[in-house]
């Protein structure tokens, strides 16, 4: 594969399942950089550091803590989550771009992988003629709708004040959209976040 390689963090507690994901990722003829994160905390270092793609997931770390989900959801909105189903889960804790087993064939996982990260490059895909937003203005916009104040946009991002009121002038320049409803209505229907995501 000519493309940059696809980053790919694996936060998984079985060293075995993690191994084995690994091996079949690496001879595969994905281009790929894979992170493993032993536990949630480390997984933020990773994203502090690195631009993860896709994460790759057992949702059984979740289990009391879909909070953090949702907010690593919203602070990293070109992020694509792959769950590992290991046939324990009845209902899903995470929300997942697609899952897979462990009796799934490693063809059929690295073809979902490499399907994910091709949908994921594609986004946004700027139809209409409009001009698209950068991955910051994204993270930005997603902070704004989701409530969150300059102050703390910036944080979160790593960025100072100044660079998030430029980004939101970008913002408002690129979409015409100044208002903060405006603007959820946009991210909404650009699949930007989802509309279980607002909190009333």
């Amino acid at each position: 594969m000519n493309r940059s390689a696809c980053h790919i963090a694996i936060l998984e507690p079985s060293k075995i399942i993690c191994e084995g994901l690994q091996a079949i990722l690496h001879r595969s003829e994905m281009n790929c950089l894979i992170y493993r994160p032993e536990t949630l905390e480390e997984l933020a270092g990773i994203f502090e550091s690195s631009s993860v793609d896709i994460l790759i997931v057992n949702p059984v770390l979740f289990i009391n803590r879909e909070k953090e989900i949702r907010k690593i959801r919203k602070s990293h909105p070109f992020l694509s989550i792959a769950c590992i189903d290991s046939g324990m889960m009845y209902r899903p804790l995470v929300p997942a771009d697609i899952t897979f087993s462990l009796c799934d064939s490693p063809e059929h996982i690295v073809h979902a992988l490499y399907r994910l990260n091709k949908k994921r490059r594609s986004l946004p895909d700027g139809r209409d003629g409009e001009e698209t937003l950068t991955k910051r203005e994204i993270e930005v916009l997603t902070g704004l709708v989701s409530g969150m104040l300059n102050k703390e946009i910036a944080e979160a991002l790593s960025i100072s004040i100044h660079t998030v009121v430029r980004h939101r002038k970008n913002i408002g320049m690129k979409t015409g959209i100044r208002s903060q409803s405006g603007l959820t209505i946009y991210a909404i229907s650009k699949k930007i976040i989802s509309i279980e995501d607002i909190e009333i």
